[in-house]
């Protein structure tokens, strides 16, 4: 469900009371067709079961004897007094005037509408296996996947007024992780075990020794560590440091064929415990150990089907040997 910052009223404010319906066995929200329609016909739209369970709680907070989504109780709004964009300037208000209190970074000011979080999670969900159900949840177009992938393509594309920023900003999150890497292995800690560990240190030391010919500070290693373009992919389980340009060895790239114009790996082909260009770091190594437990805790159910058995120790194998990887 959404609200669009336009003129008109947005149509998440058109949702009323006991509007959450069953519709062929699935959740459905019951309301009037005001889009493109100038009969408005009452239409129902399947929704997912948090878009049902956030419909009721609106409801239950809301002052409006008819609309679910309006003033709340507490906050002296009518329902009238209420606007999407006025909610919005309120939350990010509220945020950067405790940002001391709670470390939040500070939100900027610029203009932000319902909209732009909308599409900015359209583009994160766009590259990831499964994205056009993904997105179709997102774009509340729950009901086929046919339905998500007609309605959501051109949706998930990058503007280009919009795609600067956004890649600025992604651009600016990565150095900082290379950054904190960068000081671990400065001050002599484990910044983690695999070939693609060494890698990133032999890259590192490459940097401050140029640092130190020029006899530079710490802004002059800096600024030589972004120029170094460093080829590193940060994620929750392994990093990856496959070089585009020199893909040699990359386990995701085996025996597979590349989609036309890819570059660099294909996540969901990843294989942590096999490749070079794999690096487990320390904090990674939380979820291997929780892994480990999951598995063998599965492994002792008694009647466990005999492939089911063999898929599992599989798995437990690979989790075996990242874990072994980075044992002294």
């Amino acid at each position: 469900m959404h609200g669009r910052n336009n003129t008109p009223p947005p149509v998440i404010r058109a949702i009323t009371r006991n509007s959450i319906v069953e519709h062929y066995g699935a959740p459905a929200v019951v309301s009037t067709k005001r889009k493109r329609d100038p009969d408005r016909p009452t239409e129902r739209w399947w929704i997912i079961e948090p878009v049902a369970q956030a419909i009721f709680t609106a409801t239950q907070l809301s002052e409006h004897p008819d609309l679910a989504f309006a003033g709340v109780r507490g906050t002296g709004n009518t329902a009238d007094a209420f606007a999407s964009a006025g909610a919005i300037e309120a939350f990010i208000a509220r945020v950067n005037t405790h940002r001391h209190h709670t470390g939040l970074e500070p939100i900027p000011t610029d203009r932000v509408t319902p909209h732009m979080f909308r599409r900015t999670m359209a583009m994160l969900t766009r590259d990831y296996p499964g994205s056009e159900i993904a997105l179709g949840m997102q774009l509340k177009h729950a009901a086929t996947r046919a339905l998500a992938k007609r309605s959501t393509q051109g949706y998930a594309a990058s503007a280009p007024a919009w795609a600067a920023y956004f890649d600025v900003a992604l651009a600016d999150a990565r150095f900082e992780k290379l950054r904190d890497l960068y000081d671990a292995h400065r001050r002599g800690d484990t910044i983690g075990y695999g070939p693609g560990s060494d890698q990133l240190r032999g890259a590192f030391d490459a940097v401050t020794a140029t640092a130190q010919a020029q006899h530079g500070d710490a802004r002059v290693e800096y600024d030589l560590l972004r120029k170094a373009r460093i080829a590193v992919r940060f994620g929750a389980v392994n990093h990856c440091t496959l070089d585009e340009s020199n893909p040699v060895d990359a386990k995701c790239l085996e025996n597979t064929v590349v989609p036309p114009g890819h570059r660099g790996p294909l996540v969901d082909r990843c294989q942590p415990a096999r490749c070079p260009n794999s690096v487990i770091a320390p904090e990674h190594l939380v979820v291997w150990r929780t892994e480990e437990r999951s598995l063998l805790t599965i492994l002792e159910t008694p009647k466990l089907a005999p492939i089911r058995r063999a898929q599992l120790q599989r798995e437990l194998d690979d989790v075996r040997v990242v874990i072994r990887r980075t044992t002294p």
